[in-house]
């Protein structure tokens, strides 16, 4: 059936949308299998594509995919934050942390970026009934993932924020960006050595890169003694569960791997590109199979 549908939009028509994701590696990237299946649990003609897109090659890439009228897509490292040049319109929340992972091409032809990155994490959280207004949450690290889950945390009225990196400099120009939009306290922590994670924080969010296919790697932090509990979540979706939850389960810690954040931006995402929700159970499902979970 799937074969004769596709043999009808091409000898008929309409033509099925065209959507993408670009980054530099892609190998490896579970979007495209997610995506398509909500395409096709929905019954929408869409079709993703995942292209090797280099820092050189991005602006013809992008020049070529409005050409070609794409529909949307997304864009992963290390071009989220350099794309936004190319872009006719941005949303708040890529405004607010100068990144874009998700595209959707408007009616007029203009394109507008928006970052559900951060949009995702916050779903995954109450997925779980974890709250994040008037908490502390420590973020390990200060690239896009962490820009973007700042700028939706302190949207969301969290108590504090505190910017853990080993480059001070890129933790004070994401505070200084989000300084004085909700009454959250922006702070940074400079990483020296182990990390350790501050007794009263609530939340702690691994927000690096390290781990991401590599289930022997770990950020450098330890896990004091407290008197509360704390929640510990992982941007890293593969392998799902990381070294850092792992330990993290360890000291006793709530867990929140990255899946849910990866499925909820993928939602967020097909709901801009076709109105319509698609199913969350079974996108995860896709994931794991993709990951021979």
């Amino acid at each position: 059936m799937e074969a004769y549908n596709a043999l009808h939009a091409l000898m008929k028509g309409p033509l099925p949308s065209l959507f993408f994701c670009i980054g530099d590696p892609v190998v490896g990237n579970p979007t495209q299998h997610m995506v398509e299946y909500a395409f096709r649990t929905m019954g929408f003609p869409g079709r993703y594509l995942t292209s090797r897109v280099t820092k050189e090659e991005l602006a013809p890439a992008l020049w070529g995919l409005r050409a070609l009228a794409f529909a949307g897509g997304n864009v992963t490292a290390p071009h989220k934050q350099t794309v936004l040049q190319y872009l006719d319109e941005l949303s708040e929340s890529a405004l607010l942390c100068k990144a874009v992972n998700t595209i959707v091409r408007r009616s007029d032809g203009t394109y507008y970026g928006d970052n559900t990155d951060g949009k995702g994490f916050l779903q995954s959280l109450k997925d779980r009934n974890l709250p994040v207004k008037d908490k502390k949450i420590v973020i390990l690290g200060s690239g896009g993932a962490a820009s973007a889950i700042a700028t939706e945390l302190v949207l969301a009225k969290a108590k504090e924020v505190v910017l853990v990196n080993r480059t001070e400099d890129r933790s004070r120009s994401i505070a200084k960006r989000l300084a004085g939009i909700r009454a959250t306290i922006l702070t940074v922590d400079r990483w020296e050595g182990s990390y350790s994670i501050p007794s009263d924080a609530d939340i702690v969010v691994q927000a690096t890169s390290v781990g991401l296919f590599s289930p022997a790697a770990c950020v450098d932090v330890t896990f004091p003694k407290r008197n509360k509990p704390l929640i510990a979540c992982d941007v890293v979706f593969n392998p799902v569960q990381t070294l850092f939850l792992q330990r993290s389960e360890e000291a006793g810690c709530t867990t929140v791997d990255g899946l849910g954040m990866l499925v909820n931006q993928g939602i967020l995402g097909i709901e801009q590109w076709t109105g319509n929700t698609p199913d969350s159970e079974g996108m995860r499902d896709a994931l794991e199979e993709a990951f021979g979970v």
